[in-house]
């Protein structure tokens, strides 16, 4: 599969460039990426540069992963990542410190999920973060996911294990709006 771009009046979906290594090596070294994200660690220059040159294109050639770069619409600069995994729906997403609290991250989230539902590339997504990741589970219940509860998650951590992880579905039947059944934590202001 080609490359998709995505957009609308908030935010550009498109691929990362070898130009936005800098800026995606400088928002890996936030702690909060160590603590909460299956990134290598330490991240280092050379992390970014393969995963834009190589890792990106091959997996957009075979299918296997669909990865954009966040931009605002009128600014090139890479704000973050949002990635699908077409074969087990899942989805995965970071944001530059930066740039948190802008709901760049609820929209990302809004214009894969149609373009994967319209396009029948998925029929449900699948979102998990490890058990307290707030912010994360913030922008999965205001994109409209249902709280499925906790489990191992589906993705291995670093170190290869499964830990306990907060686990959501969206599903193309089902309404965008948030839902009260997830835990105190996520829906308190």
């Amino acid at each position: 599969m080609k490359p998709v771009e995505l957009s609308s009046p908030l935010l550009r979906l498109d691929q990362p460039v070898a130009a936005d290594s800098k800026l995606m090596f400088e928002y890996c070294q936030d702690p909060l990426f160590e603590r909460f994200l299956t990134v290598p660690w330490p991240y280092n220059a050379t992390d970014a540069e393969t995963f834009i040159s190589r890792y990106i294109p091959s997996a957009w050639k075979s299918k296997d992963e669909y990865t954009w770069a966040l931009r605002a619409v009128d600014k090139p600069d890479l704000l973050g990542i949002i990635s699908l995994q077409p074969g087990s729906g899942s989805i995965g997403f970071w944001l530059g410190a930066p740039h948190r609290g802008n709901g760049y991250v609820p929209e990302a989230l809004r214009l894969v999920a149609d373009w994967a539902f319209s396009t029948d590339v998925v029929d449900a997504i699948h979102w998990e973060c490890l058990v307290g990741n707030i912010a994360s589970a913030r922008v999965a219940r205001k994109a409209g996911f249902i709280f499925q509860g906790q489990a191992p998650s589906m993705s291995p951590y670093r170190d290869g294990s499964h830990p306990i992880s907060w686990q959501g579905r969206l599903r193309t039947v089902d309404d965008r709006s948030p839902k009260d059944d997830w835990p105190d934590e996520v829906v308190a202001p």
